[in-house]
């Protein structure tokens, strides 16, 4: 089988890309494009459970019952994180070419109702989703993700939650779970201290913009900006005391929150600038987060710089036309710097050699095996070629990678 981005049907897409763009950039994008291959699909339709309804992290986590990590045996089971990203694979590839709604026509009813009550049935009467292989004993990036995985789920195969959550107006149960670092200001700012920002920014960034819904819920918000202005590096616009790959992932994630909240970014130009050298960098890259944050890390500051009227607009042009210059080279860059995570099955992992074992700090996988992993694979394959597009304010142009065929070579397997 030939992927769609390399049949003959795509070739009007290609030119309509070079008449925007210029030869050398459709090329470089090609380049982008050759890594993935036509199965890839199939790949992630050969981690669906269609007993419990959910996707599985990685084939280990199919094919082994259970793991031990920290002396203790987990269960390996279908996750509601995982699940969330193969639906926004099933979304987002091109797979379901052809039909209105990915989720509600494409996908066949059985399975929908699988996908459906599998996170309905995980929430909890405190509002949040916890997985039996975990139960309640995971970080709060662990909780605060899943809570949004699990409520994603559930509305786009039109669901109600089973329980109001924090993050939902009006009146809660008595059962409904406020932590307590967000129950007043004196207490959230003593956790904001605990995170160690100038050390620890992507692993800080990840852990609010998870919790973004309930912080603000919580009254919270303008606390955390705040916080987080003082904070930063005016000569370099991130938040990191070095200027690297961890610096650009952090910088992505806090400016996840400033987006979420609708807020200036302080010194968003330089913070850009930092994360269009990163593209283009010769940093060896340890992981696929340190590829897919740089760009996403543009893009946001971008995206969000244009909700401030002309002076933001000025900005963002100015970031923009500096994104573009260096585009068809960093295009090169970014496709040498993924392709050493592919693996079998043409997915990709977090790392060089294997998938992160854990995720948000709960085990998932087999340890130390060369396979591709669900979060990996999404931010290697359509999201990537993805947030080059939209980084680019090229969305109208994107190129999906997949197509009708490859949709049938899923749905054979789902329905199997």
């Amino acid at each position: 089988m030939v992927k769609f981005s390399d049949t003959k049907r795509s070739e009007p897409l290609w030119q309509r890309l070079r008449d925007k763009t210029c030869p050398e950039f459709v090329s470089a994008m090609r380049g982008l494009y050759s890594i993935y291959d036509a199965d890839l699909p199939e790949w992630f339709a050969s981690l669906y459970d269609k007993e419990i309804g959910g996707f599985y992290y990685s084939p280990s986590a199919r094919d082994n019952k259970t793991v031990v990590f920290k002396d203790k045996t987990y269960d390996l089971l279908p996750d509601i994180e995982s699940t969330w990203q193969a639906l926004d694979f099933v979304k987002n590839s091109g797979i379901a070419e052809g039909y209105n709604d990915a989720y509600l026509d494409f996908i066949p009813k059985p399975m929908q109702k699988k996908l459906h009550d599998f996170a309905y049935d995980m929430q909890d009467p405190d509002g949040y989703f916890y997985h039996k292989q975990w139960g309640k004993d995971i970080t709060v990036s662990r909780r605060g993700r899943d809570l949004g995985s699990g409520r994603g789920v559930i509305k786009v195969f039109c669901g109600t939650p089973k329980y109001t959550s924090v993050i939902d107006s009006g009146p809660k149960s008595e059962e409904t779970l406020v932590p307590d670092h967000l129950t007043s200001r004196s207490k959230f700012i003593d956790y904001l201290d605990s995170l160690d920002i100038p050390n620890q920014s992507y692993h800080a960034g990840n852990t609010l913009s998870s919790q973004f819904g309930q912080i603000n819920r919580c009254g919270l918000t303008d606390v955390c900006i705040k916080y987080l202005n003082e904070l930063q590096h005016p000569d370099t616009g991130h938040w990191h005391t070095e200027t690297n790959y961890y610096a650009i992932n952090g910088l992505m994630k806090i400016t996840v929150f400033y987006k979420n909240a609708k807020v200036l970014i302080p010194n968003a130009k330089k913070g850009a600038f930092a994360a269009i050298d990163a593209i283009s960098s010769d940093e060896p890259c340890t992981a696929i987060t340190q590829i897919w944050n740089t760009w996403y890390a543009a893009r946001n500051i971008i995206s969000t710089m244009r909700l401030f009227g002309e002076e933001g607009n000025g900005i963002a042009n100015e970031i923009l036309a500096e994104l573009h210059r260096v585009s068809a080279p960093a295009l090169i860059k970014t496709a040498e710097k993924t392709l050493p995570m592919k693996k079998p099955g043409s997915s990709f992992s977090y790392g060089i050699d294997y998938p992160c074992i854990v995720s948000q700090g709960s085990p998932v996988c087999i340890p130390h095996l060369p396979e591709g992993d669900i979060n990996a694979t999404v931010m290697a394959s359509h999201m990537m070629t993805n947030v080059v597009f939209t980084a680019l304010e090229l969305g109208e142009y994107e190129i999906p990678l997949y197509g009708k065929e490859e949709g049938r070579a899923f749905l054979g397997i789902v329905n199997s």
